[in-house]
Order: structure tokens, then C-alpha cells, then sequence
């Protein structure tokens, strides 16, 4: 096991307020320095302290940049984004209100607008809000899609507007995940369904100095993806591993939100835990698996198979129609 430091941290933990911590990284996936710590009251683990001046303009302006290296999708991306709306939406097809027909809803953190595109495409009412400027101009310009381009916080008040609100792969980014959460909660309708999808940070089959990344604040296990979503009152359905575990997914609905000592007494025992879990995932224990190696040449293949597919000449909604026919 690791050298355990403890510390106290510059940023409040996001689900208990605490500022004690354990040093778990010290360095991100490019080798920079990035301090990821875990909270020992909560089990939380998140990045302290954040190494953004102003995270809402980060997003805006230069994370996709940084992330994908564009200002707005290449095709190659856009087919990728495709197939994982479609395999999203047959996990929770089962879990959608048969009433009314025409589903209100609005996918926060809609990136290049795959998602919304699918639900316009199966004859919902979609909508996205999106806080990168040039990813949702081309969800506007490209898709035709309604797309907010905004922060949480500052897309309008709509309370119970939405049937299905979907947060995909964007809880890890925001630097108060319990507050826009409940922000977004209120828009949902009482009978309504949301759903997150977030990185599992103790995934064995990735490497551990691969799991830290700038612009993700916020690393999630099970048990914390749960108690988050219960602290800004939305009560879980199911929420588990998905595929090879590397992701978590959860279906949530409307509940009050879960008081702090409930919360508090829930996570005893979850710091421990953690950092068993995340210390566990050495670089001999990656290195010995089987799948870091089978890896190598599916990764290639994809990448191949996904340039022939989704050549540049090719306009988005081409590559979109294709990915969603039959559905």
C-alpha cells in the first residue's frame, strides 16, 4: 500500500463539508501536478486543491480544446458519441414513463447534441444544455438541435418541466456536483426519471496514474454516486457498474433530499474502503491482468474502424441517421 499523507484540504468535500483528507495522487495522466485526495469523513474522492481559476469559463472556452483537441467534434468523435446515446437509451427504455408519448427532455452536458438528436429522432421534445461554445453551435448549426449554451446555473428556472433530464459523463466535472444536482433535480417532473453516468474511479483494468485528470474534479464510486444524488434529493432506482465496470450508471427519481446525519451515518466506513479499493490498483496488479493487453489491439481497431466509418467528407447528421436507423 501507498504512503497515506493526511491533509487538510483548501476545498470542502462535496458531500460532507469536511476538509481532512488522505493524499491519494499526487500528479495526473500527463504527469502534472494534480493533488486528488480523499475526504476521511466521507470516502469522497475529488481534486484539492482545483487547479482552475474560473471553472464555468474552463468549460466554456478551452476543455474540449484540451479533451478532444477541437473546437467542435470531429466526425470520428461524433460516431463514437452516436453509439454510446444509442446503447444509453436501451438501458433505460425500461425505465421511461409510458405517459406522456412525447417525452420532455433535457440532456445537461450535451456535448455535440447525440443524445438529444436520438430522443428528436424517436419523436420526444429534447433539449440540451451545453457550456462549451463551439460544441453547441454545432449542435445548433449542424443538428438543428435546441441547445442552451450556458452554464447549470445559469439555464432558467423550469421546475418539473422534464420527464427524463440525463447527465452523462459531466457530474465528475463540476465543482459542486450536490448543488447542480438539485438544481437540475427541480426541473424534473414528480413521475420523471434521471439518469447519470459517471467514470468508476476504482476501475482495476486502468492504469492508476491514468484516473487523474484536470477537469475531473470528482471521482465516483458506487456508494458516493449514491449518496450525492440522495443529498440533492433524488433517490435511486439502480446505480451499479456498467459493461467492464469502468462506468458507473445510475436511474434516479424525485425524493427529499437525504438529511446530513443520515448521510453522515451512511458513509461510515466508506473512507476506509476507498482508499483500500484505490491503493489495490498498482501498476503490477494493471500490468498483470489480462485485458491491459487485449486492449491494445481492439483500441486499434476501433480507431480504424471508426475513421472509415465517419470519414470527414461526411455531414453529422449522415453518421447519425445511420447509427439510429431501425430504432
Amino acid at each position: 500500500m501507498r504512503a497515506e499523507t493526511a491533509v487538510t484540504t483548501k476545498r470542502p468535500c462535496p458531500l460532507s463539508g469536511s476538509q481532512q483528507a488522505t493524499v491519494v495522487a499526487h500528479l495526473d495522466r500527463h504527469g502534472e501536478v494534480l493533488r486528488n485526495v480523499c475526504w476521511t469523513e466521507s470516502g469522497f474522492i475529488g481534486v484539492d486543491p482545483i487547479p482552475i481559476a474560473d471553472v464555468s469559463e474552463f468549460y466554456k472556452k478551452e476543455y474540449r480544446q484540451q479533451y478532444k483537441g477541437a473546437f467542435t467534434p470531429q466526425n470520428r468523435h461524433v460516431l463514437r458519441a452516436a453509439r454510446c446515446a444509442r446503447d444509453r437509451y436501451a438501458r433505460i427504455q425500461k425505465h421511461l414513463p409510458s405517459e406522456p408519448k412525447r417525452l420532455a427532455t433535457l440532456d445537461a452536458g450535451a456535448s455535440s447534441g447525440e443524445f438529444v438528436y436520438l430522443m428528436k429522432t424517436l419523436g420526444h421534445e429534447a433539449e440540451g444544455i451545453e457550456p462549451h461554445i463551439g460544441y453547441a453551435l454545432h449542435a445548433k448549426s449542424k443538428l438543428g438541435l435546441n441547445i442552451t449554451n450556458c452554464t447549470f446555473s445559469e439555464f432558467p428556472e423550469k421546475p418539473g418541466a422534464f420527464q427524463l433530464v440525463t447527465l452523462f459523463h459531466v457530474l465528475e466535472h463540476l465543482e459542486f456536483p450536490v448543488a447542480d444536482l438539485r438544481r437540475l433535480r427541480d426541473l424534473l417532473d414528480e413521475k420523471g426519471v434521471f439518469v447519470i453516468e459517471v467514470p468508476n474511479i476504482l476501475y482495476r483494468d486502468m492504469k492508476f496514474s491514468h484516473k487523474w485528470h484536470k477537469g475531473h474534479l470528482n471521482g465516483f464510486t458506487t456508494e458516493s454516486l449514491k449518496l450525492t444524488a440522495a443529498a440533492a434529493g433524488l433517490e435511486a432506482i439502480e446505480c451499479g457498474e456498467i459493461g467492464d465496470g469502468g462506468n458507473l450508471f445510475g436511474v434516479f427519481r424525485r425524493a427529499l433530499p437525504l438529511p446530513p446525519d443520515q448521510i453522515k451515518k451512511e458513509l461510515a466506513g466508506s473512507a476506509e474502503r476507498s482508499l483500500r479499493e484505490i491503493f489495490a490498483n498498482t501498476d503490477s496488479d494493471y500490468f498483470l491482468r489480462w485485458h491491459t493487453w487485449a486492449k491494445i489491439p481492439k483500441k486499434l481497431f476501433t480507431q480504424i474502424e471508426e475513421r472509415i466509418t465517419a470519414p470527414k467528407r461526411l455531414e453529422s447528421t449522415a453518421i447519425l441517421k445511420a447509427v439510429y436507423q431501425g430504432l
